[in-house]
């Protein structure tokens, strides 16, 4: 067994299963999320690395370019209460040289003062009133958008991003970016119905759409790792056969996965991919791009068989995730996480390839004094397996 490693060395030990002084956990960095509580208590995420180093739980330091240039257009945003509708309607335009788009949302309660351009909220049809992106000729404008950032909008990034590197070498922590993804925006930007009846019904339209998407992400990519970025966690949550059948992910989404992956090998970075439901079906695809990781897996997830996962997919691949979020750490007993970690550090982590941590986010929708008791229980639990 190694011993006196690095939160680094022991975590890409555990991706390539390699021999590790223990099992690692994570909350943040190495996968997707962050305890909103912890995020909200140290803002820093300088001071949240150094919080969970202390506590001998392993995390990455991420450290993202900005996604979307200044320049290439003007937006316009104002908000109307048309008469009969319970909620006002925000309305945001995007004038571009390749013409305007707009996106029109009703402002219910839950949603933000403003409209962004990439969000969970603007996806159900009910709130949507209007899509910013569902048809051919809205992508002249779209790639404006998301053109490529100019030298002097990255100057501060870098900056930025030296000083990242410097704590990571210090501290022994993996330097991350988290990236959009593909099938993401396409959901965020049109709609989960628009997205896949176009790629059914509009093949050429979507592989366009998709080609200005994976050239925009494979930019951030390309950025981050020319920062030192070492660790690659990417965005895969609209990518799952909960929304587009198998056939579809090998036509418009597999060639951009397999790309990017290359990418950060040549750059010597781990790749993890993030997909918390209706992965089984892509296990095969994952292996065939050549993930190194597949986090934020879920044991109560539904279609989702963490055994057969490990037995097939896990034998050369790394794992991460397990522990239920909500079910378990944010509304279940302490007898109930207990249980939990003990059963997946007994299903997964045999032959390595295992990092633990919860599926999603701890405490997005809401913090309560049993989410952050669980959360201490999850870490004492480990304590007891690790």
């Amino acid at each position: 067994m190694a011993s006196d490693l690095t939160s680094r060395e022991r975590v890409l030990a555990a991706i390539h299963h390699q021999p590790t002084d223990h099992l690692p956990l994570c909350f943040e960095g190495i996968c997707h999320g962050a305890p909103r509580f912890l995020v909200e208590a140290l803002p820093d995420p300088f001071d949240r690395a150094c919080y969970y180093l202390d506590r001998e739980i392993d995390t990455a330091f991420t450290c993202n370019p900005p996604s979307i240039s200044g320049r290439g257009h003007e937006t316009r945003e104002w908000m109307e209460h048309p008469t009969g509708e319970r909620y006002p309607v925000l309305h945001k335009e995007y004038v571009t040289p390749g013409g305007s788009l707009r996106q029109v949302v009703r402002k219910t309660d839950d949603y933000p003062d403003h409209v962004p351009l990439f969000s969970d909220h603007n996806v159900p049809p009910g709130r949507s009133r209007c899509y910013l992106v569902t048809a051919e000729e809205h992508l002249p404008a779209l790639e404006c958008i998301l053109r490529p950032l100019a030298d002097e909008e990255l100057g501060g990034y870098f900056g930025w991003a030296r000083e990242v590197r410097e704590f990571c070498d210090r501290k022994g922590v993996l330097m991350a970016t988290y990236l959009p993804g593909i099938g993401d925006p396409l959901i965020w930007l049109s709609g989960i119905e628009n997205a896949v009846v176009a790629a059914l019904e509009r093949p050429a339209f979507m592989q366009q759409y998709v080609d200005l998407v994976a050239r925009w992400d494979r930019r951030l990519l390309e950025v981050a790792l020319d920062a030192g970025c070492d660790h690659v966690v990417r965005r895969g949550w609209y990518e799952s056969t909960d929304f587009w059948s198998p056939s579809l992910y090998r036509r418009f989404l597999l060639e951009p996965l397999k790309a990017e992956v290359q990418l950060a090998h040549e750059a010597g970075a781990t790749y993890d991919y993030v997909m918390n439901t209706g992965a089984m079906p892509l296990l095969p695809y994952f292996a065939e791009a050549g993930i190194d990781m597949l986090s934020n897996v879920d044991a109560l997830a539904p279609r989702t068989d963490l055994r057969t996962m490990k037995q097939t997919f896990g034998r050369d691949h790394a794992l991460c995730g397990g522990v239920n979020n909500h079910h378990v750490v944010e509304v279940g007993t302490e007898a109930e996480v207990r249980a939990a970690v003990r059963e997946v550090a007994d299903l997964l982590a045999p032959g390595g390839g295992y990092v633990m941590a919860p599926g999603d986010a701890l405490g997005y929708i809401e913090v309560t004094d049993t989410v952050r008791r669980n959360f201490e229980v999850m870490i004492d639990a480990w304590r007891e397996i690790r």
